[in-house]
């Protein structure tokens, strides 16, 4: 059975207040000694869901949810191998040409129905549909043919090497066929706020603005959760959501840094809360739109880079807790080129590289300018998210000493998203990118993928990273594959598209009534449906939430 590789390096510490990994005590249990029923959990995100059809959906609030609601085929283990999920078995041909999955057989929709092949096929013809205005369809259209040998087999074949091939069906959430086909125009489907899934849980309800809530599937095919209830609140204002976990309205948050060092050391917190912190599956960086001729010169974009404070902004911004980032894979993994350093902070060289650019400061005012029209551009960023505000801020003060005039715009993450990203309205902006284990780079920067809701947000186009990602999806031999992508990374290492900035840590608080936790390179939130909450111990109503 083939199986991607184990991203070893990925980091799990554990802050020795209570957060070590102990064994069970008889309190951890119910009275009959196992796992208890019941309980709501109780969470909050910076931006509310758009919508809840993953394919159509491209940020990380609304598949946080619709991954509670909708499976795929396959999904990564705690050590981040492929494992059974829908499919309960597969089969990669000796040529690697063919996949064929063996779906279980004790999988239900919503609405009681079966899910069968049938489901996995509409999904694919689907997601490739040109209707289907989606950014995820890519490695699916690669399949030249696909069937249904029966009722619980499906079969995909491609017609040349496609190292990604097994992952992407991980990656594929499937829907219901009975409901796609009430759904000509997928954008006006009623799934976008009314799902119908076959995963552990289901919406409850949605008020918009306030809450999602989620219910437990009790005929779900792994096994009932015990957690019954998933309530995500939208507080756009992490200070805000760490009132609310201290005062125990919620149950869990990623901590700012300062909040993580600084403000949950005392008896009453720890009492109550675990604190973790691992590296990231994720990077912040400052994207450029290359349509705009301030930033069509490579030499511009390495100055900027060589006038960004990276490891500043690691302790200043982060407060140690991350890395400062070189590329567009996670450090320490097998795809990274770890000999390539982040560029150093060097106001001389940027200086240098500015003039040579053709940008002097003509008339004495501080800022530097070319045919008359100054170095000044806006970078936009997302409310909510403080450390990417701060982040602008100090690259604002660096960049202005070498007479780069940077303003900051901070939008609501809806307007961002939709009109700012989406619409290519921007000059420069910072964000981050979720990575997921198999770390195909085709989408983001291939190319061919600079269309409206694509994420070639950038423009980037070079012929060279079309070739390089391309030969390395053809390629199964990892070792090979790795020297693709190293000329890949030494490339955007030299033109700087992005400015790579850091990899945070991870920095989670988690109420410690909550068990069955096992940290691992997964994460915490892989085994979900494992965790529970002793009888005892439960002290929320699916209505309400009591102070503990």
């Amino acid at each position: 059975m083939h199986k991607t590789a184990l991203l070893g390096a990925l980091l799990v510490v554990l802050l020795a207040s209570g957060c070590s990994k102990k064994e069970h005590t008889a309190k951890d249990y119910s009275a009959d000694g196992t796992p208890a029923f019941g309980a709501t959990f109780v969470q909050a995100s910076i931006g509310e869901a758009s919508n809840l059809i993953p394919w159509l959906a491209t940020d990380t609030a609304s598949h946080d949810v619709s991954g509670m609601i909708y499976p795929s085929l396959l999904k990564y283990d705690k050590d981040l191998n492929l494992a059974p999920y829908l499919a309960e078995s597969w089969e990669v041909s000796p040529d690697g040409l063919s996949l064929t999955f063996h779906l279980r057989k004790n999988a239900v929709w919503e609405d009681g129905q079966p899910v069968t092949a049938a489901d996995v096929m509409a999904s694919y013809q689907t997601i490739i549909a040109p209707s289907t205005q989606t950014p995820y369809a890519e490695k699916y259209k690669l399949v030249t043919h696909a069937d249904t040998p029966d009722a619980y087999t499906f079969r995909v074949t491609y017609a040349a090497p496609f190292a990604p091939a097994l992952a992407s069906w991980a990656e594929l959430s499937i829907l219901p066929k009975h409901k796609l086909d009430a759904c000509p125009d997928l954008m006006a489907c009623d799934l976008k706020r009314q799902p119908l899934g076959t995963g552990p849980y289901k919406l409850l309800s949605w008020q918009s603005g306030k809450e999602i809530e989620l219910t437990a599937r009790h005929d779900h095919f792994e096994h009932r959760p015990y957690i019954e209830r998933v309530r995500t609140r939208l507080i756009t204002d992490l200070d805000a959501q760490f009132l609310e976990l201290k005062t125990g309205r919620i149950d869990s948050m990623g901590l700012k840094p300062v909040q993580y060092a600084k403000l949950t050391d005392s008896d009453a917190f720890t009492r109550r809360y675990a604190k973790y912190n691992y590296l990231g599956n994720n990077y912040v960086y400052l994207g450029f739109n290359l349509n705009n001729s301030l930033f069509t010169d490579k030499r511009v974009r390495q100055a900027l880079s060589f006038a960004t404070p990276r490891d500043a902004l690691v302790k200043g911004v982060l407060l140690g807790y991350g890395i400062a980032s070189a590329g567009p894979f996670k450090p320490g993994t097998w795809a990274a080129d770890d000999t390539l350093k982040p560029y150093p902070y060097d106001v001389d060289k940027a200086n240098q590289l500015l003039s040579a650019a053709g940008w002097i400061d003509t008339d004495g005012d501080g800022i530097r300018d070319k045919d008359g029209n100054p170095f000044s551009f806006t970078v936009v960023t997302n409310q909510g998210n403080d450390q990417r505000i701060k982040t602008a801020e100090i690259m604002q003060f660096t960049f202005r000493q070498v007479g780069v005039d940077m303003h900051i715009r901070v939008q609501e993450w809806a307007t961002f998203i939709e009109n700012t990203i989406n619409k290519r309205q921007f000059d420069a902006f910072i964000l981050g990118w979720q990575l997921t284990p198999e770390p195909d780079p085709y989408d983001i920067w291939h190319s061919s993928k600079t269309g409206p809701r694509e994420f070639n947000i950038i423009n980037y186009k070079n012929a060279d990273v079309d070739r390089l990602i391309e030969a390395a999806r053809n390629t199964f031999d990892q070792t090979e594959r790795k020297k693709y992508y190293a000329q890949f990374q030494q490339i955007l290492y030299d033109e700087q598209p992005y400015l790579f900035l850091y990899t945070p840590l991870t920095l989670t608080a988690l109420h410690k009534r909550f068990k069955g936790v096992v940290p691992a390179p997964a994460g915490l939130m892989y085994n979900f449906i494992d965790w529970y909450v002793p009888a005892e111990q439960q002290i929320y109503t699916p209505q309400t939430a009591m102070v503990p």
